[in-house]
């Protein structure tokens, strides 16, 4: 794809951009770069052996090509649920994504991520051509708050969105604190949705910030 061609057609830029992103350059405005909402990181996990047993039985090339597949199933599955609670993926690191709910406290957040810890039971035992499984899981952080957004980036050749702010350092430090299948909230969202939540467990970040760990969220 050419520059020339996006200009023209903006429609092309629709797979590679957040939604708000996409819907702002269709509107022909700019987004804010301070707002107040959720963000929620999902960092998948198993995919290291998936890879590496694919590989073993397969050969590198047939490995390769399945765990594309693989990959591709899942992220395809949690970014629809994703879709369906409002939320825009920011980025893509590893095996990870970053998700913005603008205008969010961290409801619509927090049951998304719930919503995610249940659809990755679809893949929590992935059949090998041996016979054997291969487990896929995910640990899912919610904070909210204001946060500074910025396209970054050499125009002419990638430009990125970067969600950045003490928001962001209360989701990693959440993140950090979470195991699989788990999902975690910094405490200020733990506080907003107190009425709503049932909390598991809490725990204290390096910072000495508590992370509640989440069971249930009533409607």
């Amino acid at each position: 794809m050419t520059h020339a061609d996006a200009a023209l057609d903006p429609a092309l830029l629709r797979p590679y951009l957040p939604p708000d992103r996409y819907a702002a350059i269709v509107q022909g405005i700019t987004l804010p770069d301070r707002a107040s909402g959720a963000v929620l990181f999902a960092d998948i996990s198993g995919f290291t052996a998936l890879t590496a047993a694919l590989a073993a039985q397969l050969g590198m090339r047939r490995g390769a090509e399945e765990v594309t597949r693989q990959i591709d199933a899942v992220y395809a599955a949690l970014i629809g649920v994703l879709d369906h609670y409002g939320g825009s993926v920011v980025g893509f690191s590893g095996d990870a994504i970053t998700c913005w709910f603008a205008a969010d406290a961290g409801g619509r957040a927090t049951r998304c991520a719930l919503a995610m810890q249940t659809t990755m039971a679809a893949f929590a035992a992935r059949r090998l051509p041996d016979g054997t499984t291969s487990a896929l899981a995910i640990k899912v952080a919610v904070a909210s708050g204001s946060v500074r957004r910025f396209l970054v980036g050499e125009p002419a050749i990638q430009r990125l969105d970067v969600l950045a702010g003490a928001t962001l350092e209360r989701l990693a430090q959440a993140e950090a604190l979470a195991s699989s299948g788990e999902v975690v909230l910094d405490a200020a969202t733990a506080q907003r949705l107190a009425d709503h939540i049932t909390i598991s467990a809490w725990r204290e970040s390096a910072a000495g910030d508590p992370v509640a760990v989440v069971a249930t969220l009533s409607a």
